[in-house]
């Protein structure tokens, strides 16, 4: 099964949490697939991961959480 998750672009991101550029990457099960997007702030990133996610058949975890 595919999924989307964010990544920083640059190894030191963790230097400033949720500053930078980000991407959005394509996993099949363990294996990478391909680079979606990339070079996008972290907001929209992880909006476009969801979206993505959610084409994929995967639900969010606030949907999860509330049944």
């Amino acid at each position: 099964m595919y999924r989307a998750e964010v990544e920083p672009m640059s190894p030191k991101a963790d230097l400033i949490p949720r500053m930078g550029l980000y991407k959005v990457v394509i996993y099949e099960g363990e294996r990478f697939v391909r680079t979606d997007k990339d070079n996008i702030t972290i907001s929209a990133a992880e909006k476009l991961a969801d979206e993505l996610n959610s084409q994929f058949g995967h639900r969010k975890q606030a949907e999860l959480a509330n049944e």
